[in-house]
């Protein structure tokens, strides 16, 4: 078995480079709308699906050279599902490291993981139906064979990315000469300091890490080779609460929503968090559960109850908040068969973001027009339509804090609320007149920024000057940019909503005035990105 595995520093350099399309996670939770798992999200589909075929744990071969043994795509309808030239010749490995024997049959005896598994495969036969409907017989019967892939995983190799799922294209050799195609490989392994898998297996929250990084897989089943058409350009992280940008974000959103649909199940998840580090629970596994599950995410902060809003773009931008609204829209009793629909409108349109996959929605489901866009809408209080509702919003939740801490009397307090009531309707059906759910949706003004004062050792970062938060920017320190010009330009965007520019150098230049932005610019190796 030794002589067939890859060198590990070859392979690291191979496999890093194609998880520059992998949607790699960091972070994942758990959470749950039932105390048991359920296909309740699928339930005209309850697939047959025993443990022992749901998993299989395969380390990359190696050539004669020592070497990950490449392997080129050739199968034209290999090449409608994954993004990628080659892949990798794998051979079944029961893993590396101290966790190795416990991972797999970790997760076959999980029911969240075994749920997860099965949904994979529901998705899957949603999409053979479709690619039936459309005509193309050939592609059907190659794609009908796949449908109960089992989810291939590199378990403990070390290769430096922490739990993920990339599209990375795997063949297993069989006994009767043919290999067996996977268009996805699943990483299990430690992130250091941050997540430990022995400690997950140990409280629990394997499977729901797991279960994060199959809805990735879930999706990039869905868009196959068109994977690339979803955009990230931020390269500064990503969590629950970050504004990263519209493609990231609505990838992590959809994953992190089935944490939101399994979590609860765990009882560890709704200690305290002083009690957190006693069963050793990962950090950001345990405190995005409840934000995500109340929309808090759309907030400027959670730590603080002040009700101020991000703007439309910030919004859409992040995961936590795109998290939330996936999850209401997953568990709404007012839509039939959510899970079907969201994976086909993947299918179908390969929508960029979150917007998009919205837009998508409506134009093939019609009838669940005014549930999607109420769910939408009052998920992210009306801040993606209008600038004016944030500020109504943020007068209507500082009136309440102070009415129920009877600070305000119901007099004062009623007029307010009425205020906010009114016009967030008056929106409602102008929406639903105009299907402009994203008026308030600034332009993305990116700019790489390539000397850091704040940050020296880092550069070349990507910036969004219409999502950027204040304290990200004066913690870059840049050269010739004070205190107060962070202030002004804050304040100046916040206001107008949309921004009217085209390129963030232009941006800088109306808040910054020409000369000083040019400074700026010049001393900072500023580029419009």
């Amino acid at each position: 078995m030794k002589k067939k595995r890859v060198s590990a520093v070859l392979f690291k350099k191979s496999i890093l480079t194609a998880l520059l399309v992998v949607a790699a996670i960091a972070l994942v939770a758990g959470a749950a709308f039932a105390k048991k798992p359920t296909t309740y999200l699928a339930p005209q589909y309850q697939v047959p699906l025993s443990p022992e075929n749901a998993f299989i744990s395969v380390a990359p071969a190696a050539n004669a050279q020592g070497q990950p043994e490449s392997v080129s795509i050739t199968n034209e309808f290999e090449k409608l599902e994954v993004a990628r030239p080659s892949g990798f010749k794998v051979v079944p490995f029961e893993g590396a490291g101290e966790y190795a024997k416990e991972a797999i049959p970790y997760l076959l005896k999980s029911e969240e993981m075994l749920d997860s598994a099965k949904l994979r495969v529901i998705a899957r036969m949603i999409k053979y139906d479709l690619i039936k409907k459309s005509g193309n017989e050939k592609y059907a019967e190659f794609y009908k064979q796949y449908v109960n892939s089992p989810i291939a995983c590199f378990v403990g190799l070390s290769l430096g990315t922490g739990p993920a799922c990339g599209q990375i294209p795997a063949y297993l050799p069989l006994k009767d000469g043919k290999n067996f195609f996977f268009s996805t490989l699943t990483i299990i392994e430690d992130i250091p300091k941050l997540f430990l898998v022995t400690d997950a297996i140990k409280n629990d929250t394997f499977d729901l890490v797991v279960a994060h990084e199959n809805a990735h897989g879930i999706m990039f089943d869905m868009y196959g080779s068109q994977m690339g058409v979803v955009e990230k350009k931020s390269n500064m992280g990503h969590d629950g609460p970050v504004i990263s940008d519209r493609g990231l974000a609505y990838i992590e959103g959809w994953a992190e929503a089935f944490e939101a649909l399994y979590g609860p199940t765990n009882p560890l998840l709704k200690l305290k968090e002083e009690e957190r580090e006693k069963y050793r629970i990962s950090e950001f596994l345990f405190t995005r559960q409840d934000p995500v599950r109340r929309d808090r995410y759309i907030w400027q902060t959670t730590k603080k109850k002040t009700g101020i809003l991000k703007n439309g773009l910030q919004i859409v931008s992040t995961e936590g908040a795109v998290a939330g609204v996936f999850y209401d829209i997953l568990t709404s009793r007012a839509i039939k068969d959510p899970f079907i629909k969201s994976i086909s409108v993947m299918y179908s349109h390969r929508p960029k973001d979150f917007i998009g996959f919205l837009k998508g929605w409506v134009k093939d489901f019609p009838e669940d027009k005014r549930v999607l866009y109420r769910i939408f809408l009052e998920g992210t209080n009306y801040a993606t339509v209008s600038n004016k509702a944030r500020g109504l919003y943020h007068d209507y939740y500082q009136a309440k804090l102070k009415y129920v801490q009877k600070k305000m009397d119901q007099k004062e307090f009623y007029p307010i609320k009425e205020k906010w009531t009114s016009y967030k309707e008056e929106l409602f059906n102008t929406v639903m007149q105009q299907d402009n759910i994203d008026a308030n949706i600034g332009p993305d003004l990116w700019m790489k920024v390539g000397v850091i004062p704040g940050a020296p050792d880092h550069k070349d970062l990507n910036v969004n000057l219409s999502t950027v938060t204040p304290g990200l920017l004066a913690n870059l320190q840049l050269n010739g940019l004070t205190d107060e010009d962070v202030i002004k330009m804050i304040q100046a965007r916040e206001a107008m909503g949309v921004l009217p520019f085209k390129t963030a150098s232009e941006a800088l230049k109306n808040f910054l005035g020409e000369q000083k932005a040019n400074q700026v610019i010049s001393e900072n190796k500023i580029t419009d990105f």
